[in-house]
């Protein structure tokens, strides 16, 4: 029993008990420095939650304004392409019409005609010369 009340047991004790402190007081800092990094983490998570969610909306809202834009490109164009396609058409028929009066006019011309002599009329016997007939030729001079 002279142990336990020796100066040798006190500081044991003691060295022991603050060895136990110390433990104890850095496991509970380490446990606060644990739980204010942990907070930032929150926070940090948090701020950048926001910082994304601006992003989405700021790119949401100019994915909007460019798809209107291009619906709008898209509108004209296809006027466009349809006001294009009309002309197109109407000459288009307008070639065509020229072309299938060229067509008749090139039938007529190349189809097979009789030939038609017309004699002036004029009082003349048989064996005589039409009227004017000999004045115009080379005889008559």
């Amino acid at each position: 029993m002279d142990f336990f009340t020796s100066d040798a047991f006190v500081t044991i004790v003691s060295v022991v008990g603050s060895a136990i402190g110390i433990v104890l007081a850095l496991r509970a800092d380490i446990g606060k420095r644990i739980d204010r990094v942990e907070k930032r983490i929150d926070r940090v998570e948090e701020g950048l939650g926001r910082r994304i969610d601006r992003v989405e909306e700021g790119l949401g809202q100019r994915i909007r304004e460019v798809d209107q834009g291009l619906g709008r490109r898209i509108d004209r164009v296809e006027d466009r392409a349809r006001t294009d396609h009309q002309e197109l058409v109407t000459e288009i028929g307008k070639v065509k019409t020229a072309v299938s009066v060229l067509g008749t006019k090139l039938d007529e011309r190349s189809a097979p005609r009789r030939l038609v002599v017309q004699e002036p009329a004029g009082d003349y016997a048989v064996g005589e010369e039409p009227e004017g007939g000999q004045e115009d030729g080379p005889e008559a001079q």
